[in-house]
């Protein structure tokens, strides 16, 4: 089974934005507000954000649909602890042939052996 779009177009990739913080000041984002984990429970959802666990299933659902590329955003992710862990995770999933990360480049140089090693195929 395939994702299809309105013009019956074959959806096989997946964007996740793994976190709405960031480490510059750009006006674009939405920069400063405090969010949690959703392990940490809260009566305001909106400012919760998707565990790594419930981030992989959800992109294990989608690779039971014919997703085959996910791409990691924020925000900027690399702000985000562990984020190379979740690249593991998901590298895991048989059918997903390509992870790229998109980032300002500002934390890259300290993660980039770590991502390698956890799978990323792609920056940008």
């Amino acid at each position: 089974m395939n994702l299809l779009d309105k013009y019956n177009r074959i959806i096989d990739y997946m964007r996740i934005s793994i976190t709405d913080r960031c480490n510059l000041g750009c006006l674009y984002c939405k920069v400063g507000a405090e969010l949690q984990t959703h392990s940490e429970k809260s009566s305001n959802t909106s400012n919760v954000i998707l565990s790594y666990d419930e981030i992989y299933k959800i992109v294990l659902a989608g690779a039971g649909l014919g997703v085959r590329k996910v791409r990691i955003t924020g925000g900027e992710p690399l702000v985000r602890k562990d984020v190379y862990k979740l690249i593991e995770m998901i590298k895991g999933i048989e059918t997903i042939k390509d992870i790229s990360i998109t980032t300002n480049g500002l934390l890259l140089e300290e993660n980039v052996e770590k991502l390698a090693c956890a799978g990323l195929d792609r920056v940008n």
